[in-house]
């Protein structure tokens, strides 16, 4: 059996039953957020942005 023949039979399922697939299918693939994004640095830190806009944006000889 492949997706699309899976999705065939959904469709093919009255509304209230789309609806119970639906939820059953969400419990079952529940991502969970990954700990690495947490724990990923800053491009930038603070000091940094500001220095960067003190010497490219904010600079006299610029303006």
């Amino acid at each position: 059996m492949n997706a699309e023949v899976v999705y065939q039979v959904a469709k093919a399922l009255p509304k209230e039953e789309q609806k119970r697939l639906f939820e059953m299918l969400q419990e079952e693939f529940i991502i969970k957020p990954s700990k690495i994004d947490k724990l990923k640095s800053p491009i930038l830190s603070k000091e940094e942005a500001i220095k960067y806009l003190l010497k490219n944006v904010f600079n006299k000889a610029n303006l």
